[in-house]
């Protein structure tokens, strides 16, 4: 059992010690609660989390990529083949990030059940769902899916799989996991309590999702069943091609750690990440990062979907690693000195966010694969306007 003493020597050590100032008001279950919590906190990350910086200075330079239009209809048909290949033998599983709340799109539940209509069968977990069986029937095989969620829709989530009957999917070819919490912190770097007895958490950012996954035993599972490629996709792209077979040949031709699909941007000025290289290790670049002829440079146009193919050994490499924290301004409910407890109507705290992309410099390599965004890429992340869910259900009521 965690002690009072060690932890108030770790918060002592850390300063953080507020986290104690209402310990003794506690009954002795909400103590135990609060003492756990903080023992599980790495609070000698609470420093670097406050000091995420730009990289303003660095050096970006261009990643080619290959676009679909260039190849012809034989490397087309190799490729394709090459893909089924390795699906039919069981080396590809696929990741969906979807720890998401439909709240922007003004949907109550898991962005995942919002539909393109009225029908369940057309929401965007059925729509990657038939994804996957068309590409089994293509195969022959059973394609593993495992889907991140966050505390927040994790059980809403399975409860709509069950419901919805997996949409004629296996229960067990279905894991769910649940994406990691972080703290949350004041502007001097100090843990947020939600109230008296409990530190305010929220789910980590996508970044999260390699060490979630292997503290699911995900990815000795995957090892294990001789899983090669993980696709690795969003929730929010109602035309993705999941487990796409032509995409799965090109990655295993080029035999980069990182292969990932791009979109050719409409225009320099659509504010969108790109893949390109920064300090000469493979990355997603910021729109803001870029000056304005590097915007116009011909070779920095292929826009991140946030679809990408990853070896599996890679991951297994830097699950570990220590990505950095992206600091997000929020309202967070807290509680003040006196013990009063505090609604802001404004931004007073970060949440710590990390982005999955963070870890493409650990790569040794990347290969870009540039498809057409008519086909392929149809985001939803607002209710109405650009990239919306009105634009999507009118694009499939069409």
């Amino acid at each position: 059992m965690v002690t009072y003493e060690a932890i108030h020597k770790k918060v002592s050590t850390y300063h953080q010690k507020h986290l104690l100032d209402f310990y003794h008001e506690l009954n002795e279950r909400e103590q135990q609660t609060l003492l756990e919590q903080i023992d599980h906190l790495d609070l000698s990350h609470m420093p670097k989390m406050a000091a995420k910086s730009k990289q303003t200075s660095a050096s970006i330079t261009a990643l080619p990529s290959q676009p679909t239009f260039d190849l012809t209809e034989k490397e087309k048909t190799q490729l394709y083949n090459r893909g089924v290949s390795l699906l039919s033998q069981g080396k590809v599983a696929v990741v969906l990030l979807a720890g998401g709340q439909g709240t922007r799109l003004g949907h109550d539940g898991p962005k995942g059940t919002v539909t393109m209509d009225d029908n369940p069968e057309t929401s965007l977990f059925a729509l990657q769902a038939q994804q996957i069986q068309a590409q089994q029937q293509e195969a022959h095989v059973q394609i593993p899916w495992y889907i991140m969620t966050s505390p927040i829709n994790d059980a809403d989530t399975r409860t709509y799989f069950a419901d919805n009957h997996y949409f004629g999917l296996k229960k067990e070819q279905v894991t769910f996991f649940i994406q990691d919490v972080s703290p949350a912190i004041s502007p001097e770097g100090k843990i947020i309590l939600a109230d008296k007895g409990q530190i305010f958490q929220a789910p980590n950012g996508n970044g999260g999702v390699f060490a979630s996954m292997k503290k699911a035993g995900i990815l000795k599972e995957m090892k294990t069943n001789g899983i090669e490629w993980i696709f690795f996709n969003n929730i929010d792209n109602a035309l993705v091609q999941v487990a796409d077979p032509l995409f799965i040949g090109y990655a295993d031709r080029e035999g980069a750690d990182i292969s990932t699909k791009s979109v050719k941007k409409v225009a320099p000025s659509e504010k969108v990440g790109v893949l390109g290289q920064r300090d000469e290790k493979p990355a997603v670049i910021e729109y803001s990062e870029l000056t304005e002829e590097e915007r116009h440079h011909p070779l920095l146009q292929d826009a991140n979907i946030g679809i990408h193919l990853f070896k599996r050994d890679f991951l297994d490499r830097t699950a570990d690693a220590s990505l950095p924290y992206h600091l997000a301004h929020k309202k967070i409910p807290s509680i003040a000195t006196d013990g009063t407890q505090i609604d802001p109507v404004e931004p007073n705290g970060y949440k710590l966010e990390l982005f999955y992309f963070d870890v493409f410099p650990l790569a040794s390599s990347m290969s870009i694969f540039q498809v057409d965004r008519e086909n392929e890429f149809l985001p939803v992340k607002n209710k109405t306007g650009q990239d919306s869910l009105e634009e999507a259900r009118t694009r499939f009521s069409s």
